[in-house]
């Protein structure tokens, strides 16, 4: 049975003291950034369907937000001798996680958020692989949805806010870095401020409210992801504006009630389905763990992601009944299935 507890051991299956059965089904820990954000639990959820279908016992942990925390975990998961951690290095945390597991030969999947090198590097043979989301694509993309949206001010100017991500991850750099090349090839586009929501909603309802305050002529904001989208919409709401006609906004994840926003018109655009690189990289680490090593030509993966309108939603309802596609672990996994080719599924709509 599954425990959440915040900041703490999340969710456990016993692990087997008996090498035969270690053998037989590996011990898998995972570190999640926050589980207050609906994006990891859906990244958590669809790894535990993972191991349930693989035979993996799970160890999930919660970094709460905190970079103390995320390196606790990892010398929490190499103390316990699991046989692969796949964790998300928020805070400049790949180089001392890696080193921690290096020492206790113990492989590594990152998801996310990169290193500053790639997987496989002579360093860190341990590290096997990458697997996340493309950011600066989407960025980019969010960016041009809000900018098409917009009507030019009377000095012919569209105005926009930003609410960044966690500062300094190379999620929330390559997001912006995307809004920049869209930025680029819009110059009528004027950015009044930023500010950063560390991708969670109350955080960014906080700080948006207040760079909304000194600026009252913003037509538009470009938010980092899911949560942050939701606590730009409250701080509108609050207002007494309505989100997406007197304030339009653009996000990123398609949680649900993100996709619910763009269905009621209250949010643009939204792109995402990246929550499925944490199963993605569960079959990587279990084949490896099988005997099946990760080729080094797939073991850097960019997620191609999906875009949602509000025209489009009917259509994601129907390919995605819960917003999640069908995926058989066993079917992808090489362990399992001789002929499978990659672990990877992009969401794609049916036509």
């Amino acid at each position: 049975m599954w425990k959440y507890l915040k900041g703490a051991l999340v969710g456990a299956v016993s692990l087997v003291a008996a090498g035969a059965a270690w053998a037989e089904n590996p011990n898998i820990g995972v570190i999640v950034p926050t589980l207050d954000a609906q994006f990891w639990n859906s990244y958590a959820d669809f790894m535990k369907k993972g191991a349930d279908e693989l035979g993996v016992n799970l160890v999930v942990l919660n970094a709460d937000n905190k970079p103390d925390q995320m390196i606790k975990g990892l010398e929490d998961l190499v103390a316990q001798g699991v046989d692969g951690i796949i964790y998300t290095p928020y805070w400049a945390t790949a180089t001392p996680g890696l080193t921690l597991a290096k020492q206790a030969d113990i492989p590594v999947i990152l998801t996310d958020s990169y290193a500053d090198f790639d997987p496989q590097d002579a360093l860190f043979p341990n590290y096997l692989a990458f697997v996340g989301p493309s950011d600066r694509d989407a960025g980019k993309q969010m960016g041009e949805a809000l900018f098409a949206k917009l009507e030019p001010a009377e000095d012919g100017k569209k105005y926009i806010a930003v609410v960044n991500g966690t500062a300094g991850t190379s999620v929330a750099i390559d997001r912006r870095a995307g809004l920049q090349d869209a930025l680029d090839a819009h110059p009528d586009v004027v950015v009044v401020g930023e500010v950063d929501g560390n991708f969670v909603r109350d955080t960014s309802q906080t700080v948006f409210e207040s760079l909304w305050q000194g600026n009252p002529n913003v037509q538009g904001v470009w938010a980092a992801n899911g949560g942050t989208a939701t606590g730009v919409i409250a701080a509108i709401t609050s207002a007494g504006k309505k989100p997406g006609e007197d304030v339009i906004v653009v996000g990123m994840d398609l949680n649900p009630e993100n996709v619910d926003a763009v269905e009621n018109g209250e949010l643009l655009f939204d792109i995402g389905g990246h929550w499925l690189q944490g199963g993605f990289a569960l079959v990587m680490m279990y084949d490896h763990l099988k005997g099946h090593e990760v080729p080094a030509d797939k073991a850097n993966v960019k997620l191609g992601l999906l875009p949602l309108t509000q025209d489009r939603v009917a259509k994601f309802r129907a390919d995605f009944p819960g917003g999640v596609p069908v995926y058989d672990f066993k079917a992808h996994s090489r362990a399992y299935n001789p002929e499978a080719q990659t672990a990877v599924f992009e969401m794609k709509y049916s036509d």
